[in-house]
């Protein structure tokens, strides 16, 4: 038992760490691209002529838009986890009071 405890606890905290280290690497990247589309896009103030500029532009806003389908679809998951655990709470308690009636 104790051995078992103690391994959840490892196992918990390599977890944690894992998704600490995830979440910031999803931040970083996310303030890296909006830094670089504000680069260009001053450039591209500068001299509105190079269509590189507007290329490149366009690559960066669509990665940010994945980015933020994936946080999105976590979120949309997470609801959706909790909307099932946590629905229908009312209905189980008249279910269980109508079987103790009986």
């Amino acid at each position: 038992q104790n051995t078992w405890d103690t391994m959840k606890a490892y196992t918990r905290g390599i977890i944690i760490d894992y998704t600490r280290k995830r979440n910031i690497e999803k931040k970083k990247k996310s303030k890296l691209l909006e830094e670089e589309y504000k680069r260009h896009e001053e450039e591209l103030q500068k001299s509105p002529q190079k269509k590189e500029v507007k290329i490149k532009m366009e690559m960066i806003k669509h990665k940010m838009g994945l980015l933020e389908k994936e946080e999105l679809a976590f979120k949309i998951k997470n609801a959706k986890q909790n909307y099932f655990e946590d629905a229908n709470k009312p209905g189980r308690w008249l279910s269980y009071k109508l079987r103790k009636e009986r």
